[in-house]
């Protein structure tokens, strides 16, 4: 009897053993190779690894995150990676049907980015190429394409938060901040470098002179409304809706009819506003326990800082940044879904806290948080530099769904000399928060059972 299909001779117990171990054994050399895990000399003990571990939180192919490791840079742009998203393993299988290399040639000539000339009938370079599509809003040569599009949006969005996991790992911030960018087009179906304004319904290109001042002579002439001065961008809209709710009647009233302008009044008002306040905690020498955890409040005013903005810290020790974010304009319950027209199924609003220094381009904390109806608190830990003088962390607060709403905060630091008291303190405090929480643990087990 033969048993080539599983390449067996025998249905021997030893041979069988021998073959699984062969299986099991290939499969981790794959996976090491892949920076997957760590297999020790003694051949016994298996290190997972920070990229095996995302791999398997986001369900990826390990060739995926190989390919991340092998890709990405401190530095990429954005057509460099759209480029390294086209290119996973998840997009391997999408069909290229007979005779769509001639329909992805035409329609690469359409679109702004170079692929490779001589893969048209590869599947990621038709990944590549819907993904432009899609951002460029430009239609497509069949209904086939419409159905691989959401196949590929879909797709696209757990890969690219492993590659957010991956890049922060690295403590790559231009990088991290480029692939939430990235992220924020899939949703929106735009390119990073279009005006935020073409995110409401209705509105196009030709519509954007209507919102600078020029238009609106007439409406300033007759006095009916305070005319603000040229908008730009969404939250310049949604403070100009805030303080007169006619103002998109008057901007728009000559173009759009007035259900529509009412449609997009309603969206500029479901359209999150965001309020930021920060307060950093942690143990400073020579200060009591109550005092040890005060709060510092930390200023969000741009420009030159005084004296007084400057927050003294230790050098190599670890503080607490607590992030409270309340939500200025609370919706109504179904509003936690954000708007997202071109996107292939509804999205929740969500966001992401980004700690970094501008100057070494490096990331010092990465943070998801989900919808925000109300007010939340989210903490994040931060490490100090070992050597002494000013540093300022920078926080960016960037939204997962929509291009244009993203702000950012500055963190001023002097940092002092090491101490040793402070290292101790904020340890036994670890710990005792460490016991506090296998307490509750218990507690709550105990009641489960």
């Amino acid at each position: 009897m033969c048993y080539s299909f599983y390449n067996l001779d025998s249905t021997d117990f030893d041979k069988v053993n021998r073959y699984l171990s062969s299986l099991v054994e290939k499969a981790l050399v794959e996976l090491e190779c892949s920076y997957c895990l760590e297999v020790e000399e003694d051949n016994v003990s298996i290190t997972p690894q920070t990229l095996g571990r995302i791999s398997s939180y986001y369900y990826l192919n390990h060739n995926t995150v190989r390919m991340f490791n092998d890709s990405l840079k401190a530095d990429a742009t954005i057509p460099d990676l759209v480029e390294v998203l086209s290119n996973a393993t998840e997009f391997a299988q999408l069909p290229v049907r007979h005779n769509e290399d001639g329909l992805n040639s035409d329609l690469a000539t359409k679109l702004p980015l170079e692929v490779n000339r001589h893969s048209f009938d590869s599947a990621h370079t038709k990944t590549n190429l819907l993904l432009q599509a899609h951002f460029s809003q430009l239609p497509l040569p069949s209904t086939d394409y419409n159905t691989d599009t959401k196949s590929v949006l879909d797709q696209a969005i757990r890969v690219l938060q492993a590659m957010l996991d991956a890049s922060a790992d690295r403590g790559w911030l231009v990088t991290s901040l480029q692939v939430i960018t990235l992220l924020q087009m899939v949703v929106q179906g735009r390119w990073w470098y279009d005006s935020s304004l073409l995110t409401l319904p209705y509105i196009e290109l030709y519509h954007l002179p209507c919102f600078r001042p020029q238009r609106n002579k007439g409406a300033r002439k007759k006095g009916s409304v305070d005319t603000p001065n040229a908008i730009e961008c969404l939250p310049e809209l949604m403070a100009a809706c805030e303080k007169n709710k006619e103002y998109l009647h008057s901007a728009l009233g000559d173009e759009l009819p007035h259900n529509h302008i009412d449609q997009i009044y309603q969206v500029v008002e479901r359209m999150p506003q965001l309020e930021v306040r920060m307060e950093i905690r942690g143990w400073w020498t020579g200060e009591s326990e109550e005092k040890a955890r005060s709060v510092n409040i930390l200023s969000d005013v741009a420009g030159r800082r005084p004296e007084s903005d400057w927050i003294h810290v230790h050098a190599d020790q670890e503080y607490v940044l607590n992030v409270t974010l309340q939500r200025i304009n609370r919706g109504r319950k179904h509003d936690n879904k954000a708007h997202t027209p071109r996107f292939s199924k509804p999205k929740d609003e969500g966001w992401f806290l980004v700690v970094g220094i501008v100057e070494s381009r490096e990331v010092i904390a990465l943070k998801r948080v989900n919808n925000i109806r109300g007010r939340t608190t989210s903490t994040l830990a931060l490490f100090t530099p070992e050597t002494t003088g000013r540093v300022i962390y920078t926080l960016y607060l960037m939204s997962d769904c929509y291009l244009g709403l993203d702000q950012q905060y500055d963190l001023c630091l002097d940092v002092r000399p090491a101490s040793l008291e402070t290292q101790v303190n904020t340890e036994l405090a670890g710990q005792f928060d460490d016991i506090i929480f296998d307490d509750e643990q218990t507690k709550q087990n105990s009641t489960l059972e």
